[in-house]
């Protein structure tokens, strides 16, 4: 708080102080006009310090109290409990701002707390639905392959496609809460991969990609069922966008000192340079997405968030038209940083 605005606030008392002394000092002086100008200086001196010594002390407690609040707030990571830090001022409206600033936070805690209800109660939903769904999704799936014809081909690869889209929904309503339904722990990367793969072997069959998988027998630390989510995001990714001849498919791994990186590449449409950096946003389906209408937008994104939480770094390189390259960096070391 500087003591010019302070004393801007103050002009109105400032002036008419200053006008009660001139007054004063003039009626003093005209009605002793010989010897009393000193007596009325000295008498308009008292009454001026007499007016400026509240003033300073007002100043000083409330440049203490709007100090203090400003640097605890800027230090502060939840600002809303700025008044959790301070003390109630020893000043009427720094009493008042204290009991409205406690009050407001109040309130917004009792908002968060009922907003977080009703997200909780909404994932809960979601996720008993998915579970519900799987099981006509998957009657139906058993129906239309122990009835083969091209017309139940064709719906086996939409039911899959439903399914995917469902896990999708599952994952994301989970996806803020990964602390509460992860295990990390040591496991080979070959065991996930080639579980996504046999998972996804029909659409790569379908597609006539050709994979390869190079070197992976490296140990990470994860959560083994939240990275067989991942892989079948990007390889589906990759059979979307595969290239129109000879399409293929290689995930390979590569050991450093401090970390351990999972490379996903294709040869497929690729990406171009201008929509590199939005591939993980929320919704961003691309001039690909576009042109092939099969994009949600959701997929990367969602991989996105799991990593993070997951403590797994995640980037994509690609050249339009050539193919992409995304890069999973695992940290090497069991101490996996989850939020």
């Amino acid at each position: 708080m500087k003591i010019t605005d302070f004393l801007k606030d103050k002009i109105p008392y400032i002036l008419s102080h200053l006008t009660v002394i001139l007054l004063t000092v003039s009626m003093l002086v005209a009605l002793n006009p010989t010897g009393g100008v000193p007596f009325s200086l000295l008498a308009g001196s008292l009454y001026l310090a007499g007016a400026l010594v509240p003033l300073a002390m007002e100043f000083y407690r409330k440049q203490r109290f709007y100090d203090l609040l400003i640097r605890t707030y800027d230090q502060m990571d939840r600002k809303n409990l700025i008044a959790e830090m301070l003390r109630v001022p020893d000043f009427w409206e720094g009493a008042l701002l204290y009991d409205l600033l406690r009050g407001t936070n109040k309130a917004y805690l009792d908002e968060m707390s009922h907003l977080k209800n009703q997200q909780t109660e909404y994932r809960e939903y979601i996720e008993q639905w998915v579970h519900e769904i799987k099981t006509p999704i998957a009657a139906s799936k058993l129906t239309a392959q122990n009835n083969r014809s091209a017309a139940t081909g064709r719906i086996i690869e939409d039911l899959e496609a439903i399914e995917s889209y469902v896990e999708q929904a599952l994952y994301y309503a989970r996806s803020n809460t990964v602390a509460k339904d992860y295990f990390i722990k040591e496991i080979r990367l070959e065991a996930p991969i080639y579980s996504v793969l046999k998972q996804d072997a029909r659409q790569l069959i379908e597609a006539g990609m050709a994979v390869s998988a190079e070197d992976l027998d490296i140990t990470v630390y994860t959560d083994s069922k939240w990275l067989e989510f991942i892989l079948h995001q990007l390889i589906i990714n990759s059979i979307k966008y595969a290239a129109a001849s000879d399409p293929r498919l290689t995930l390979s791994a590569q050991e450093k000192a401090n970390c351990c990186l999972l490379f996903v590449a294709d040869n497929g449409l690729g990406i171009p340079a201008n929509e590199l950096s939005r591939i993980f946003d929320k919704g961003f389906s691309g001039t690909n997405g576009r042109l092939r209408g099969r994009s949600t937008g959701m997929g990367l994104y969602i991989c996105h968030k799991l990593c993070d939480k997951l403590g797994i770094a995640i980037s994509a390189a690609s050249v339009y038209g050539c193919g992409t390259t995304i890069c999973l960096t695992f940290p090497k070391s069991a101490m996996t940083h989850i939020v």
